[in-house]
């Protein structure tokens, strides 16, 4: 952790000299991710840190004649929160100097488009440091404060020159630079550090004219002779203001790239094969819009001990995963006091903003970070701004081994039962493999990076570039494919303003926003032979009987025969969705006492019954034409007694059904968010199976 408390503010890339350059451009806050093994000679093993930051630059007004730059750090983490600024009192008195230096920060003066000055912000504290210190105050200041890097007056791909930089963790170093590309205020520069205990190589994305980063990866290996040890850094910066891509850190360490390859391969040479049917549809324009629309006003926060925890809609996040991709880009506004935005939540897409995990599970993914204890005063909305990055289906094409493909695809490998294709800037496409007869195959299917096991520090750099990285699509099945049905996906970008909310209480029938519930009954089913004719048990290894059928099973009733119980209480079946550890469930009636407290039984044998319907009709009523319902206000429905439903749902605008929140004192359901129409599924007749599971014995 020693190495890396001199290393904390800002690297700043400034324009040549002569450029008039508004103040405004200098001012960001950025995200800071980072990876140290430290060894010292001699020895095989080393010590390895891993350090998350949000580092933010303001103009200093107040700080003398000229342009002053402040550099604060609102947030650190190392290690897997050993040290947490979120949870500073814990240490004491002995956090005093490090929290005046995370408040008050460094001040630079730019003049002429390069740093001439540097000092501490709080003269008492770099007076004590001083006296402590001694000379070694003069390196941090060195090492943790902004630096200029000329750019060219008018960069173009080759240019190259070489100038002293300073960077994260490293002392002063002498640098050959070299624009690799450039769009518009964009440029891409790669760097590589030829210093006396230095080596390194980065990249960075500029914006020009300022030649602040909007972001940057960094490699390097630093010689620390007072401590015989070698440094080895790999570093990610991002603005996060101005990066336009999804943020990701899964390379930043080599050990967590290494399993998470491993993973994916293990996952998807295992993966059970998915049916042509159970694929989400693609959705047009106005879908996605209605999506986004409703993901405007779906996230909710409350303070749990010293994290802010927001949570969004998990029935989104699956239609939305499939055809775009979100990132934030700051608050709408000033921030509220004591709160900072951390891009990484990011990371895990549409899924992690839905559900960050458990409060006890604490990654430094949280979107909103409090600086300090009780720094932020929970109660109100906050307002956030966004930019989804949107794909939408433009016409297939059906091809065969050898076809030419569309733009941005290529074939790496077409196998008997496998195919392998590259997408382009992170361009994602539908791809269904095809029989000889043209009929669509059940297959399984992952999307990785290119190069993904590759831990090279080459590697690591070349991934950043002005576009987003390529893709390696990989498709399996058990079947020879003959052909493949590609549907080629054309983007945008729209903006959005997040809406952010105090969780309401537990009993509110009347909730501002709107949230949905998991994916149910969607339509009818058409052969309803097959809801009993596909029936399968689940969870019998793990001591549960989960009963299971395809879609629309849910209408259907399962029933124990011979009134079972269970030390007196009586069995019965309810319907259940998959934990989180069960990769392969699949929702269906699991077997639990009446009292729903038991749901893991050992060494019986059970007969049961499965009652579905023989018809099923789907009813769509509307305000306009209500039939058996009355809508009361924007989410209140009362259905008649002459409805007879089997199952229904409040839809919104999205098409997804609205959470039921439950019946107010007039027997009026409601709901959370506006109802647009109600679903009705009512059933008709009955054909009936009956099965036998056989429960194992208790392990001894």
């Amino acid at each position: 952790m020693r190495f890396f408390l001199p290393f904390f503010c800002l690297f700043l890339l400034t324009a040549c000299q002569g450029r008039d350059i508004e103040k405004e451009d200098y001012e960001d806050d950025f995200l800071l991710v980072a990876h140290q093994s430290i060894k010292t000679s001699g020895s095989d093993y080393g010590q390895e840190v891993d350090l998350q930051a949000i580092v933010r630059n303001r103009v200093a007004d107040d700080a003398g004649s000229g342009l002053w730059l402040r550099t604060t750090l609102p947030w650190l983490r190392i290690g897997g929160g050993q040290l947490d600024t979120r949870d500073l009192a814990r240490l004491g008195d002995r956090a005093e100097p490090f929290r005046r230096f995370q408040e008050s920060g460094t001040l630079s003066r730019v003049k002429n488009g390069r740093i001439t000055e540097t000092r501490l912000a709080d003269p008492e504290l770099e007076q004590r440091l001083q006296e402590r210190f001694g000379d070694k105050i003069e390196q941090l200041l060195d090492q943790s404060t902004a630096t200029a890097v000329p750019l060219p007056d008018d960069p173009q791909p080759g240019d190259t020159w070489q100038a002293s930089a300073s960077l994260w963790g490293l002392p002063k170093v002498e640098a050959d630079y070299r624009v690799l590309a450039r769009d518009g205020e964009r440029v891409l520069v790669a760097m590589t550090l030829n210093g006396e205990r230095v080596e390194g190589q980065a990249r960075m994305i500029a914006r020009w004219p300022s030649g602040m980063p909007e972001a940057l990866r960094l490699h390097s290996e630093l010689y620390m002779p007072d401590q015989d040890a070698l440094v080895e850094q790999r570093l990610q910066l991002v603005s996060q203001r101005h990066y336009p891509n999804l943020v990701r850190d899964w390379d930043v360490d080599p050990t967590h790239l290494q399993m998470q390859a491993d993973f994916q391969k293990r996952q998807f040479r295992e993966m059970p094969l998915r049916e042509p049917d159970d694929t989400l549809p693609l959705r047009d324009r106005a879908d996605m819009d209605a999506l986004l629309d409703s993901l405007e006003d779906s996230f909710l926060y409350q303070v749990e001990e010293q994290r802010v925890m927001t949570r969004g809609d998990w029935a989104l996040a699956a239609p939305l995963q499939q055809q775009a991709e979100l990132h934030f880009t700051g608050f709408n506004g000033d921030a509220p006091d004591g709160l900072v935005l951390n891009r990484m939540a990011e990371n895990g897409g549409f899924f992690r903003l839905a559900d960050p995990g458990p409060p006890d599970m604490d990654l430094g993914r949280d979107l909103l970070i409090a600086t300090a204890p009780d720094a932020f005063q929970p109660g109100k909305p906050l307002s956030l701004t966004a930019e989804a990055r949107i794909w939408e289906p433009a016409e297939p094409v059906t091809l065969t081994k050898g076809d030419p493909v569309p733009d941005g695809v290529s074939v790496l490998d077409w196998g008997k039962q496998r195919l392998d294709l590259r997408l382009e800037d992170g361009q994602p496409v539908r791809a269904q493999p095809l029989d000889a007869d043209g009929r669509p195959l059940p297959m399984a299917m992952t999307l990785r990076p290119v190069k993904q096991a590759d831990e090279s520090p080459e590697t690591f750099i070349e991934r950043l570039s002005l576009n987003p990285a390529p893709l390696r699509l990989s498709l399996r099945t058990d079947t020879p494919i003959a052909a493949l049905r590609l549907t080629p996906m054309e983007s945008r970008r729209r903006a959005l303003t997040m809406t952010v909310r105090p969780q309401p209480d537990d009993g509110d029938l009347h909730p501002p926003g709107a949230r949905h519930q998991l994916p149910g009954l969607r339509d009818a089913p058409d052969d309803t032979a097959r809801l009993l004719r596909d029936i399968e048990l689940q969870a019998l290894d793990h001591h549960r009987l989960r009963v299971t059928g395809p879609i629309g099973f849910r209408l259907c009733n399962v029933v124990p025969e011979g009134a079972p119980d269970y030390h007196g209480t009586p069995l019965h079946f309810t319907w259940s969705a998959p934990t989180r550890h069960e990769e392969d469930g699949r929702p269906g009636f699991e077997l639990r006492t009446k009292d729903d407290r038991i749901r893991y039984f050992y060494g019986r044998r059970l007969s049961f019954e499965a009652r579905c319907p023989t018809r099923v009709e789907t009813v769509v009523l509307t305000r306009e034409q209500p039939g058996c319902a009355h809508f009361e206000g924007d989410n209140g429905v009362l259905l008649g007694d002459d409805c007879k439903a089997a199952h229904y749902d409040a839809l919104d605008d999205t098409g997804l059904a609205l959470r039921e929140l439950g019946e107010d004192d007039n027997g009026v359901l409601r709901f959370w968010g506006p109802v647009k129409s109600v679903r009705l599924l009512r059933t008709h007749g009955e054909q009936t199976r009956t099965l036998e599971a056989t429960l194992p014995e208790l392990p001894q």
